[in-house]
């Protein structure tokens, strides 16, 4: 056979021993419940008053929030709680107001009618007030264009389907399409996820079969590396194949109540979240495979997981700057370091906030680091399999392989 046939043969022996396995069955159904409740329950509960503070300057900017305000209430019943409150706050000169809203005083800032100043492009909390804002401005044009010339019934649907104002940033940068930064956060919180829950999965596993001395058999007629490869492979597959049945589940769920609005989200920038995807956990599983090939003992497991939980925090903290500074040193620098590049880089990417060189030199310095560690891994794994008794050290594994 060769050495692809064995691996997976490995490979499908895990996916069908954990796949029907009660474990498997059982978190798989409670995920997809926790993951309708979460998003079924608040949409049948309903939120308070949703409440913003804008600042002013010029003229022309109390029209557009008492009209911001109306439209957002007028589907509320009379014995319930106003969905939006709007407070104005007026300011002599536009630093000032700038001033306020770095400082979180204020939401966002209007400027003669015209104009909405927020904070930053990288997250999402100013996207509902700057929806309000426009909302609100084009409600006052669609009054001014009935009122004084009786315009036709496509500019006032023209109207009424445009953004009047200009969204601007404290760095002069222009506000995007909100897509970009959801597209980010989700794709940074899903591999964060995914590398904790199914790294875990790796670890125990390779744990759980040196422990009832299982590979003894299996190393008869398998390579290190090939049991290596093909566990990571058959678990790797069998997790994200539930977390991808989670993710079409509630996206579903989101389409049916409405309780969130998906935006529209390009393939290019689909392909992009994959490919980091599929880097991120290679990367991180073949570590987590090493590591549990170290203990003979599940109680031992975590212990020697911690550092690459750590780094993964590590690396959502990084993705967490870039989605706030997309061009900042953190992110820059996150993009060049493996471990953490497949936390930035989609980031970045998403928000159209790293050049082209960078991106393929981050690709080809994670591939490096891949097929590095996968040999530094398999090695290490051949060393420790038959070690038993306490944790081996990485010294010993090491040694132990060569001899």
């Amino acid at each position: 056979m060769t050495a692809t046939s064995i691996i997976w043969q490995v490979a499908r022996r895990e996916i069908t021993e954990r796949g029907r396995s009660k474990a498997y069955l059982i978190t798989t159904v409670v995920t997809l419940l926790l993951v309708l409740g979460l998003v079924i329950v608040p949409s049948l509960l309903g939120g308070g008053t949703e409440e913003y503070t804008i600042g002013s300057i010029g003229e022309g900017n109390q029209p557009i929030v008492e009209s911001a305000e109306l439209l957002r209430n007028a589907g509320d019943e009379p014995e319930d709680e106003e969905s939006v409150a709007i407070s104005i706050v007026e300011f002599g000169n536009l630093e000032d107001a700038e001033t306020a809203l770095a400082d979180g005083e204020v939401d966002a800032v209007l400027v003669d009618g015209s104009e909405v100043v927020v904070e930053s492009v990288g997250g999402f909390g100013d996207s509902a007030v700057v929806s309000l804002l426009q909302r609100g401005a084009a409600s006052v044009e669609l009054e001014v264009i009935v009122s004084e010339s009786g315009q036709a019934a496509t500019d006032v649907i023209d109207v009424m389907t445009s953004d009047p104002l200009e969204t601007t940033t404290l760095s002069g940068q222009e506000a995007g399409d909100e897509s970009a930064g959801v597209l980010a956060y989700a794709g940074l919180m899903l591999l964060y996820i995914a590398i904790l829950l199914y790294g875990t999965w790796i670890l125990t596993g390779v744990t759980e079969e040196k422990s009832n001395r299982v590979v003894e058999v299996l190393l008869s007629s398998v390579k290190p590396w090939q049991l290596l490869a093909g566990k990571i492979a058959g678990i790797g597959i069998l997790g994200i194949a539930q977390f991808t049945g989670t993710i079409l589940v509630a996206i579903v769920a989101l389409q049916l109540t409405g309780a969130f609005e998906l935006p529209n989200i390009g393939v290019s920038s689909v392909v992009t979240l994959v490919v980091w995807f599929v880097l991120g956990f290679l990367l991180y599983a073949v570590m987590f495979g090493a590591a549990g090939s170290l203990v003979s003992r599940m109680e031992d497991a975590q212990n020697v997981a911690f550092p690459m939980s750590l780094t993964a925090v590590a690396g959502f903290f990084v993705s967490i700057a870039a989605l706030n500074d997309p061009d900042g040193a953190a992110a820059v620098i996150g993009t060049f370091i493996p471990l953490t590049a497949p936390f930035v880089v989609p980031v970045r990417a998403a928000l159209d906030a790293i050049p082209l060189w960078q991106y393929l030199l981050s690709i080809v310095m994670v591939l490096a680091t891949i097929a590095g560690m996968t040999l530094v891994a398999g090695r290490i794994y051949a060393g420790a399999l038959l070690r038993y008794g306490g944790r081996t050290k990485l010294r010993e594994a090491w040694r132990s392989a060569a001899e």
